[in-house]
């Protein structure tokens, strides 16, 4: 493997094991359901079905945002001023993020096959696919970088390893602290990830005055 192939799969990798760490949403509030009552292993079943059906919506849009920042040099120059906007404006929200564990409490349960359960909530949220989007062409306009279609894929693959090690990590510090110190655990994690956001933003604007 090439500096070049690596740097795509360890980009792939960070960006996906950073995004998936703020337990919002309805897959981090199952994986701390299952985690805190210890049923791990069901956890790991809604892991993998998530991260999967992510991954197929990352991989849809590696290969437009690839193909169209090919054909039009201008797209690089406005993701990444859109990039350095949106990169601020979320660092600077999770880095004032606070877990409300009555708000997790509260939120409903739903049941089914583990797997099944994951892969469909995923699936069913296409916005994913504009999501990755814009992450994508942040990561190609501040890198400067064309991935070629072995680069995809290992972008893709590093995506989807990214994801499913934060859900294990995540599903460990649930069974080793559980309750409100894995909480705090995560909420520091997530603050964490909003300093580095702001740290990549930062430098992602100095670009503007590279020639």
């Amino acid at each position: 493997m090439t500096d070049f192939h690596a740097f795509a799969f360890v980009a792939g990798f960070a960006m996906a094991f950073l995004g998936s760490m703020p337990p919002v949403g309805p897959i981090a509030v199952l994986l701390l359901e299952r985690g805190v009552t210890g049923r791990d292993r069901e956890g790991r079943g809604i892991a993998h079905g998530a991260a999967i059906a992510e991954t197929i919506y990352c991989a849809l849009a590696m290969a437009g945002v690839s193909e169209l920042m090919r054909r039009y040099a201008i797209v690089e120059t406005i993701a990444r001023g859109v990039g350095v906007v949106i990169l601020i404006a979320l660092g600077v929200h999770f880095v004032r993020f606070r877990i409300q564990p009555e708000a997790v409490a509260a939120t409903p349960k739903p049941r089914g096959r583990p797997f099944v359960l994951g892969f469909s909530i995923s699936a069913a949220n296409p916005v994913l696919v504009i999501t990755w989007s814009g992450s994508i062409a942040t990561l190609l306009s501040f890198a400067r970088v064309r991935f070629d279609l072995a680069e995809r894929g290992l972008f893709v693959v590093g995506v989807l390893s990214g994801m499913l090690a934060w859900f294990h990590l995540f599903l460990w510090m649930l069974r080793r602290w559980r309750d409100r110190v894995t909480l705090r655990a995560a909420q520091w994690s997530v603050r964490i990830a909003g300093g580095l956001m702001i740290a990549i933003a930062l430098w992602g604007a100095r670009l503007f005055f590279i020639r």
